[in-house]
């Protein structure tokens, strides 16, 4: 722009110049959203109205659908097929089934429905049981869709039910000690949301993948590069892989705690919490685990049985430690950023078995917290609360405290995603570029501090590298929130006194 004000001359015009900065609004970091990782019911139900003749076959709508009974687990009916007046019609007298394979196995097969006749030489005869031709019948039948291992995110807990079936039985099982958990995916992801999850992503473990820690690493991969995944809960069902014995747990935590942390190093931040199943082998205990685990990304529970209500039989059922780590999941999502899960209250339980109330001694609980596992237990208030948040790395305030990694990674993805939406990668370096970066962001460290995610920022430097005159660099730090965990109150007892005269009264005569 010419200086207009100066002594040498401009000619009368219009002048215009390009003065502008980026302005970056950063898209808001989903951070109440859990990811639960685990076996669920492995089909869906669905019901349709279809007309079926004798001379051609109708298509069913969805794909993969069996269509004879599978013994299991878990067991799958065999389709139902009812006239319009609810008379169940006979497979083999009254219809059949056509399979047309699909390019991608037994998920994409179509399932066709042809009416049979009383008599093969007159189509036009009805069934044995009276199905004539263009008859419309309802037929209901169990599906599992090519996207049903797929993560899907859910808001709606009935959506999550008619998916992943039922949480718990509804009928009591004949034995006493015998679990109540019908679906473990839905018992997880109910749990999660009743601690404040705004919303779940399930990950169902697939069969097919081998035994259940091979499942478990195949899940795991679905959501490498998801951002949605920053709060995981894998469930330690066990199965065909034994996660009872303290090897194979360990494993399994190792799988997770690798996991976790090859992906925040590929900039997607993420926190696992886990727990152990109820029948757990205590050889190795928690507090071990822990300390051999050693993950500010890992988060281990305990206890590891715990009581929950089943409204369908009328009583509570004992059920193992990872749905008490969906809990902590589902609260930490609820919570803003920077707070933890330390003296936060759990919904969702009735309480611990008697004998692992009597157990968790203060000595006892003082172990496991110094080893890095975050204890649940009940406050005078009679409430279910977390002793301390912890990760189970416990070498500095800075990797014990989950709250600090969680503001680290939500942190890292505003910038990440900020700078990227910014639209400078590409734009020829001018001498404004600097300022341009700077400028972008400031305000995305601006957004951080007003959404309450760090408290402040320092030092903000941006220079382009001299070596490679293409790299803009920039350098700032943060405070984060700290934690407040002590409360220090000294009180003494004071006996001064102040002195004391006692007047005898005497009477003036």
């Amino acid at each position: 722009m010419p200086d207009i004000s100066s002594a040498t001359y401009t000619p009368p015009g219009v002048y215009v110049s390009d003065e502008s900065t980026p302005a970056v609004t950063p898209r808001s970091v989903s951070t109440s959203t859990v990811t639960i990782i685990g076996p669920a019911l492995g089909y869906e139900t669905f019901s349709e109205v279809v007309s079926v003749y004798a001379a051609s076959s109708t298509a069913l709508t969805q794909p993969g659908i069996y269509v004879t009974a599978v013994v299991g687990p878990p067991a799958i009916a065999a389709p139902v097929v009812k006239n319009m007046a609810g008379v169940t019609m006979v497979y083999g007298d009254d219809y059949t089934f056509e399979v047309v394979a699909g390019s991608g196995g037994a998920s994409t097969a179509v399932t066709r429905i042809k009416r049979l006749s009383g008599d093969e030489g007159d189509l036009t005869k009805p069934s044995p049981n009276g199905l004539i031709d263009g008859a419309q019948v309802r037929i209901t039948y169990a599906f599992t869709s090519a996207s049903y291992y797929e993560p899907t995110l859910h808001e709606d807990y009935d959506q999550i039910v008619s998916m992943y079936g039922p949480a718990l039985v509804s009928t009591a099982p004949s034995s006493p000690t015998a679990s109540q958990v019908s679906s473990a995916l839905t018992l997880a992801a109910k749990i999660a949301l009743e601690n404040g999850a705004a919303s779940v992503l399930c990950v169902p473990t697939s069969p097919v993948s081998g035994d259940y820690r091979a499942q478990l690493t195949a899940a795991y991969r679905k959501i490498e590069v998801d951002y949605r995944a920053q709060i995981l809960v894998p469930l330690f069902v066990n199965g065909a892989y034994d996660t009872t014995t303290g090897t194979n747990l360990a494993n399994l935590l190792s799988d997770v705690k690798n996991h976790c942390e090859t992906a925040a190093a590929d900039g997607y931040g993420r926190i696992a919490f886990t727990g152990a199943p109820a029948s757990f082998d205590n050889s190795v205990g928690h507090d071990a685990l822990a300390v051999q685990q050693s993950s500010r990304r890992l988060v281990l529970a305990y206890p590891n049985r715990i009581l929950t209500f089943n409204s369908a039989v009328n009583a509570s059922t004992e059920v193992d430690g990872f749905y008490l780590a969906a809990a902590m999941a589902g609260r930490i999502a609820r919570n803003p950023v920077a707070r933890g899960l330390t003296r936060q209250s759990l919904t969702s339980f009735t309480g611990l078995p008697a004998t692992v109330a009597q157990g968790m001694t203060r000595t006892f609980r003082n172990n496991l917290s110094r080893s890095g596992v975050s204890v649940a237990e009940i406050n005078q208030a009679n409430q279910l609360v977390v002793r301390h948040g912890l990760s189970t790395k416990m070498t500095s305030v800075l990797t014990q405290e989950i709250s600090l990694t969680r503001v680290g990674d939500t942190l890292l993805q505003m910038v990440q995603t900020g700078m990227e939406n910014s639209g400078l990668i590409g734009e020829p370096i001018t001498p404004e570029m600097t300022t341009n970066v700077k400028s972008a962001l400031l305000g995305l460290l601006e957004q951080a501090v007003g959404d309450a995610v760090i408290v402040s920022y320092a030092n903000v430097l941006v220079r382009q590298q001299s070596a490679d005159p293409s790299i803009i660099e920039a350098t700032f730090s943060y405070k984060p929130a700290i934690p407040m965990n002590y409360i220090v109150v000294k009180f003494a007892v004071d006996l001064t006194t102040g002195d004391t005269t006692a007047q005898e009264q005497t009477e003036t005569p």
